[in-house]
């Protein structure tokens, strides 16, 4: 008997350890189950803490990178205009300068030509129209004097205009020199023993008529060769004053159209993300 419950009393021990056993298992595995999820939930975390940083810089990097890019196409661009502009510029001086010297070459230089070109084809105009005046002119002179030898006997060589001039208003030395003292203008007389080759005589009044309006013409094609000569410069002027002008509004046109090709015109599209 004595054995038996000894025997009881050593089960129901067991028992009872048993059961107490059971509970600080199930408690130990709900422990260990508490701990493996937090530290599953700390790599999770610092997984997804190191993902949004390397997001964060990835996207930083983007933007910088992007940033940049637009400041260097910005700065690119404006580089770009001032070699546009630079290439576009012309000088105004050197317009004027070049047009002072021949008129049209100005415009030229200022991509005008369509203007300076009436500007050249009057210079060329004039100077053909000046040419034209001194050959007749030359001519109808030389004709004078050939007139004046055979029908006046007169050495025309070397002779100052005034002796032309005095040879067309007198019939000859003798009367000229009487006009003169009579006058009191003592210097002005051609005296025979001293100017031997101021002599002149001519054959009739018609004669003296004739060489005095062949002079008259031949000067008269002189002078308008002198208004020729001014005309040309004051073409020269013209051309160098519309040169200057036209290379200014050459300048101010490409500032504006630089300035309007900078402003983009169309449809913006916005693209925004978030992570």
């Amino acid at each position: 008997m004595t054995g038996k419950k000894e025997g009881q009393m050593v089960e129901l021990k067991v028992e009872a350890t048993n059961r107490k056993l059971v509970p600080r298992n199930r408690r130990r595995g709900i422990r260990d189950r508490i701990q493996c999820f937090l530290l599953t939930s700390c790599i999770v975390l610092v997984i997804h803490t190191n993902t949004s940083l390397s997001q964060t810089n990835y996207f930083a990097g983007v933007n910088s990178r992007l940033e940049l890019g637009a400041k260097l196409m910005q700065s690119s661009g404006e580089m770009d205009s001032d070699v546009q502009l630079s290439e576009k510029r012309k000088s105004p001086g050197l317009a004027a300068f070049a047009s002072l010297a021949v008129p049209g070459l100005g415009e030229l230089y200022a991509g005008r030509y369509d203007v300076g070109k009436y500007s050249t084809i009057a210079e060329l105009s004039l100077w053909a129209f000046y040419a034209v005046l001194e050959v007749h002119s030359s001519q109808v002179r030389n004709d004078a004097m050939n007139y004046a030898r055979i029908y006046a006997g007169a050495q025309t060589a070397g002779k100052p205009d005034q002796f032309y001039v005095d040879m067309g208003n007198f019939m000859n030395t003798n009367d000229y020199n009487s006009a003169k003292i009579y006058d009191g203008d003592y210097p002005s007389i051609y005296n025979p023993s001293t100017m031997p080759s101021y002599q002149w005589q001519w054959q009739s009044d018609a004669d003296r008529a004739k060489f005095k309006d062949m002079r008259i013409e031949a000067d008269q094609f002189l002078n308008y060769g002198r208004y020729t000569v001014a005309v040309i410069a004051l073409n020269h002027l013209v051309s160098a004053i519309n040169a200057a002008r036209l290379a200014a509004g050459v300048n101010a046109s490409a500032v504006t159209s630089l300035d309007n090709s900078t402003q983009t015109t169309g449809i913006y599209l916005k693209l925004a993300a978030s992570f």
